[in-house]
């Protein structure tokens, strides 16, 4: 009896706040893979630069006094001191030698 009741002003609402969800739910994921995007690419520009400071440090450790690589914008210099890896003045890696 309650369903012969209801009034299409009360189907009009369910269905508002049934769009309001869907609306945060995908502005929600809209944020949340833009998130996983930005982070993707920090991981990858720091493997990048884990990379480069392996091959510098390997070239040192085979009698080089100093390296100097780069890839992708990312520097990395090396010498028996330490090694880095940066983009700009940012450094990304950074290790102490002897």
């Amino acid at each position: 009896m309650f369903k012969r009741l209801r009034c299409g002003a009360f189907l009009l609402a369910e269905q508002l706040v049934a769009l309001t969800i869907l609306g945060v739910v995908v502005a929600s994921l809209v944020a949340v893979t833009e998130q996983v995007g930005v982070k993707r690419r920090q991981l990858e520009q720091n493997l990048v630069a884990s990379r480069l400071v392996k091959e510098a440090t390997d070239q040192i450790a085979l009698g080089k006094d100093q390296v100097a690589l780069s890839r992708q914008g990312v520097r990395a210099q090396a010498t028996r001191q330490g090694a880095r890896a940066f983009i700009g003045n940012k450094t990304l890696v950074e290790i102490k030698g002897e």
